[in-house]
């Protein structure tokens, strides 16, 4: 192979030529072609914060709707206590008006066999001392 040097062959021109004082007056024509409007920064910060004001609202709302529901619900049913107290304390309620308000199904509900022979019955009867007690009720 036949040695090559670089600086003895003749040049060959490119093709590329550039404009007469093309980087005398880049600097000024760069200029002339930015924008005059600067474009708005978005810092992360900012961004950060609307994070911060979604979590403290959702925060707010998180505790603010139980307090809501208790003070603003009021359950018009009456818990079985209170409903058993205010008719053993009200004498004006007899077992008749009780089993009138009661329907076929509620006093099915109600029964309850227990199966008790009547020896168990006779022993039970006269361990008890308040036998008189039973046949008066």
């Amino acid at each position: 192979m036949k040695t090559f040097k670089l600086e003895n062959e003749p040049k060959i021109a490119t093709g590329f030529t550039v404009p007469e004082n093309y980087f005398e007056d880049f600097s000024t024509r760069m200029m002339q072609q930015l924008p005059e409007k600067e474009t708005k920064v978005i810092s992360i910060f900012a961004r950060r914060k609307t994070w911060i004001y979604a979590a403290a609202a959702i925060l707010v709302l998180a505790l603010s709707l139980p307090i809501y529901n208790n003070l603003y619900s009021h359950s018009s049913e009456i818990d079985d206590a209170t409903l058993e107290n205010y008719i053993t304390y009200h004498s004006s309620v007899s077992d008749t008006d009780l089993v009138n308000l009661l329907d076929e199904q509620d006093i099915q509900k109600m029964n309850i066999d227990l199966n008790l022979e009547d020896k168990t019955i006779e022993n039970e009867l006269s361990e008890n001392s308040n036998l008189e007690q039973y046949l008066l009720n």
